[in-house]
């Protein structure tokens, strides 16, 4: 494996990339980098049709097992969803397939959006959910088991959009806990998130949240197990003090966990696989590939207490060359791979012996297409990265889902031959 490691003594920011301070970019235009989500088929089973927000929380919170629930266009000013507890194979999604056209607007930074307790083999799809304290929650300690969230937007949710609590916590309560052994027979399983939008128009401003205002992720969860995060975009997602939270930020003994072809751009942090504190390891056999991530006052992407994980084949382009970390792994890692990525800016290795391998790093101005919209494609003037890494099992495929060459390149985007 050849390794190109080219870390700057001194990093000069060339302006490439006039990032925003409190605006987004077009967010229309990162949503054309990313991939389109298919239409879903036709539903089976009952169907139910609602088109007003009576008939929405009545469907949801009555639903049976192996029901579609349709929306028809609209916006449906509703407070809390709570699906029943223990449904099966049940289905929320718009009648059009446009997530734009369905707007559940929850109108409070109180409201937790749709609820999930022990729900499983649920699908929520094409809509959008907006003005929240959450977007969706389930709670861990209820044996959620096959949750797909797919082309659902996320707009303007002030906590998390995405929220799972810990298995452990009864009702998510902190005093009364079932034992590890009971956690680890219904954490929840088997979940995707996909082709979703999360987006905030500003970062957040209230400082009332007892984090001084950077209580905010694009989602949270924890002892996740075999969960795959895939073509997402998040725009926007930073704290009042700009130490907002993950886009993605999943820990807490999660296993087998998949973060990849996602576009992460002006948020607080990027793809976070764990968290300097609570008991380790938080990540064990994760995977984080093919990203593209832009900006971010704090790191693109970090590891915290994980174990027997990689990072390969991402794109990391840093706003500020000199004053930013871009990529962190750090405290309690161990048996990290960190191979054939990409990184325009700085890296920081908290632990001895992370193995590192087909590298380039430092200042690569000009070699993106368009990272202003986080489009981090290559240019011609990237040729140093074409057929420089070493071929991956863990990656066969780029970010536009092409099959990598016999020698691939450098970070997330294969030059076709």
């Amino acid at each position: 494996m050849i390794e190109i490691l080219c870390i700057l003594a001194v990093f000069v920011f060339v302006g490439e990339l006039p990032m925003p301070g409190d605006a987004n970019p077009d967010v229309a235009a990162v949503v054309k980098i990313s991939g389109k989500a298919p239409a879903l088929p036709k539903p089976a089973g009952k169907v139910v049709r609602v088109s007003t927000p009576a008939e929405l929380h009545h469907a949801v919170t009555s639903v049976s097992d192996g029901t579609s629930i349709l929306i028809a266009d609209g916006v449906y000013p509703v407070g809390d969803l709570e699906l029943r507890s223990g449904a099966v194979n049940v289905t929320i999604r718009s009648q059009s397939g446009n997530r734009e056209k369905v707007i559940i607007d929850c109108q409070d930074k109180f409201v937790r959006g749709i609820i999930l307790r022990g729900a499983r083999d649920v699908t929520i799809a094409d809509l959008t959910i907006r003005n929240t304290k959450y977007g969706v929650f389930f709670f861990g300690d209820s044996d959620v088991e096959g949750l797909t969230i797919r082309n659902v937007k996320f707009h303007n949710i002030w906590v998390r959009g995405i929220k799972g609590t810990h298995p452990c916590r009864i009702g998510d309560s902190p005093s009364n806990l079932y034992s590890r052994q009971q956690a680890e027979k219904i954490r929840p399983r088997s979940g995707r998130v996909q082709y979703c939008l999360f987006t905030n128009d500003h970062k957040k401003t209230d400082t009332n949240d007892g984090f001084n205002g950077d209580y905010i992720a694009g989602m949270d969860m924890m002892m996740l197990k075999h969960w795959t995060i895939a073509d997402n975009v998040f725009v926007g997602i930073r704290g009042a003090g700009g130490g907002g939270r993950g886009a993605i930020f999943i820990w807490v003994e999660s296993e087998d966990v998949t973060a990849e072809r996602n576009v992460i751009i002006c948020c607080d942090r990027g793809i976070c696989f764990g968290n300097p504190s609570s008991v380790p390891p938080h990540m064990t056999r994760g995977i984080a590939r093919n990203n593209f991530i832009v900006g971010g006052t704090i790191q693109a992407l970090e590891f915290h207490q994980a174990v027997d994980s990689i990072a390969c084949h991402n794109t990391l382009y840093a706003s500020d060359l000199a004053n930013e970390w871009h990529v962190q792994i750090g405290t309690g890692c161990r048996n990290i791979r960190f191979y054939n990525n990409l990184v325009h800016g700085q890296t920081r290795f908290q632990e001895d012996g992370i193995d590192q391998k087909g590298n380039i790093i430092g200042d690569l101005s000009g070699w993106f297409a368009n990272p202003a919209i986080g489009d981090l494609h290559l240019t011609p003037k990237a040729a140093a990265a074409r057929g420089k890494a070493a071929s991956l099992p863990e990656a066969p495929d780029d970010f536009d889902g092409k099959k990598r060459k016999a020698q691939p390149d450098v970070g997330a985007d294969e030059v076709g031959p």
